[in-house]
């Protein structure tokens, strides 16, 4: 009986532990949409991100968090992690943003 609530304690420890670590993944790739916006709408507030493009930059950050979780720990080097970066955030000029967009990005970054 000890050792089956001992089993039960464990596993919903590690639940529990696991959430968290999703809740923080998501607040990190929520909080690279919103800069990202911050950055375009403070160029040209006409240029904002739309929902639909908040959503695939938001998934993509997940993807790129989650993909250097894993590398980090199988001890990648500074750059493979910086490939990783590269790899995502191309994607994100490329494939989601329009060229006001990265214009208007650019011209955010450099008021700041």
């Amino acid at each position: 009986m000890k050792k089956i609530l001992l089993v039960l304690i464990l596993i919903s420890g590690f639940t529990f532990n696991s959430f968290g670590q999703s809740e923080k993944l998501k607040e990190k790739a929520t909080e690279q949409v919103e800069k990202l916006n911050s950055e375009i709408v403070s160029g040209d507030a006409s240029a904002a991100l739309s929902d639909e493009q908040k959503e695939q930059v938001y998934n993509l950050h997940i993807e790129r968090i989650k993909e250097l979780r894993t590398s980090k720990k199988e001890g990648a080097t500074d750059e493979e992690v910086k490939a990783i970066n590269k790899k995502y955030y191309q994607k994100i000029n490329k494939e989601i943003l329009t060229k006001e967009q990265i214009k208007a990005r650019k011209i955010g970054r450099q008021k700041k």
